[in-house]
């Protein structure tokens, strides 16, 4: 029985896009948040350990809470998006500690939304193809994009279409399959699972004909990575290259600053905005409250960027937001995992495209995370054990 109630939650982050809140009560919410009394439920049923990887986790969830409360003295404004983040946070929570002791089950939710996303990708590229561009976005009731009448935009090639998915728009769904790339090779490193294999190539694909800002930075690290693998040099030596040519991409980015906005806004979509956006909110981080101005809704377009700068930092204050930032990257940065960095340019790329932690993807994202580190980290402790008892047994022989 308690079984169901995962079933019923993964069934819930099926439709990122779809809000049954939105239908019955007016409030946009993501429905997977319904799915809360079930997950505690559940965790309190199991009596789960608590384990201590999740405390970078945590953190988060506490100053979701404490902001608002505190911000009540001042003149942040409180929203229901205030309770949105508190759900969100207290959400990845549980579902991390669940899915982690239903591990076979959180890996084949990963195949079969994968799956259905390329898949539902394939069938919006259709129909734009064949006029029906009002139909791309059925699956999504977000009130901005219900107003707009969104349908999906074209790509950079002939016939392509910067598909959603069964996300909102096409960067969620690309950090998603970004994501969902990594993991599946993690889990697939021997590359003995042919569907798993199957998966990533047309995942591989569909990323690169997106058009999205965000798959271009994702190649050029992947390929980084693996160039600098082959060398086979020390894991110092590799950080020292990694570091460097962050080092130089930076440089050479400051030193040619307009240049680089001027022809990256005329050949990225949307990267004028972006950008603009970016430099407004930097330019005024330090004119908000100590507790934030409070959040302004994205769903009905009030918003005025999409970046974590812009929604967290505004929301929370310079000091609360960028605390919420850290811990995420520091619980990347401590976990025990293989091509690391991947994961932490697909949580910074994530930050430049779309900073709303209420989105599905990051709940999917650090739960990906979750279930490798402390996976690793029992495979240590048997292999250490294992290690242990050859010695005893060879003094003893």
């Amino acid at each position: 029985m308690q079984k169901v109630f995962l079933y019923l939650n993964l069934a819930l982050m099926f439709f990122p896009a779809f809000s049954l809140s939105y239908i019955f009560i007016g409030i946009y919410f993501q429905s997977r948040i319904l799915g809360l009394p079930l997950l505690a439920f559940y965790i309190i049923n199991k009596d789960i350990e608590i384990r201590k990887s999740l405390i970078f986790l945590i953190f988060p969830f506490l100053i979701s809470i404490i902001v608002p409360i505190l911000g009540l003295v001042s003149d942040r404004n409180f929203s229901l998006i205030d309770i949105g983040y508190i759900l969100s946070f207290l959400y990845l929570i549980l579902f991390a500690q669940s899915m982690y002791k239903n591990i076979k089950l959180f890996i084949n939710f990963i195949k079969i939304f994968t799956v259905a996303n390329l898949v539902y990708g394939i069938i919006q590229t259709f129909l734009a193809n064949i006029g029906l561009n009002r139909l791309t976005m059925i699956h999504s009731n977000l009130p901005s994009q219900s107003i707009s009448e969104y349908s999906i935009p074209p790509s950079i090639l002939p016939y392509t279409y910067r598909f959603s998915g069964l996300f909102n728009e096409s960067s969620p769904l690309i950090f998603y399959l970004c994501s969902s790339y990594v993991f599946l090779s993690q889990i697939n490193s021997n590359k003995k699972s042919i569907f798993i294999n199957v998966i990533q190539i047309i995942t591989i694909i569909a990323i690169a004909i997106s058009g999205s800002k965000f798959s271009y930075a994702f190649f050029i690290v992947v390929a980084v990575n693996k160039l600098i693998s082959l060398l086979k040099l020390s894991q110092n030596i590799n950080n020292a290259i990694k570091i460097f040519l962050v080092a130089l991409t930076a440089y050479f980015f400051i030193a040619f600053y307009n240049d680089a906005i001027i022809y990256l806004g005329q050949n990225l979509p949307a990267f004028a905005e972006r950008s603009t956006n970016i430099q407004n909110s930097i330019s005024s981080i330090f004119e908000f409250d100590v507790f934030g101005q409070g959040f302004l809704p994205s769903s009905t377009g009030e918003a005025e960027g999409l970046d974590a700068i812009t929604i967290l930092v505004r929301g929370y204050g310079l000091f609360s937001g960028i605390i919420v930032l850290t811990c995420f990257l520091l619980n990347i940065m401590f976990a025990n995992l293989k091509d690391k960095d991947i994961f932490i340019s697909i949580y910074i790329l994530g930050l430049l495209s779309n900073g709303s932690f209420m989105i599905v993807q990051y709940t999917i994202f650090f739960t990906m995370i979750y279930i490798i580190d402390n996976q690793n980290r029992c495979d240590m402790v048997s292999h250490k054990i294992y290690d242990y008892e050859q010695i005893k047994l060879n003094k003893i022989n």
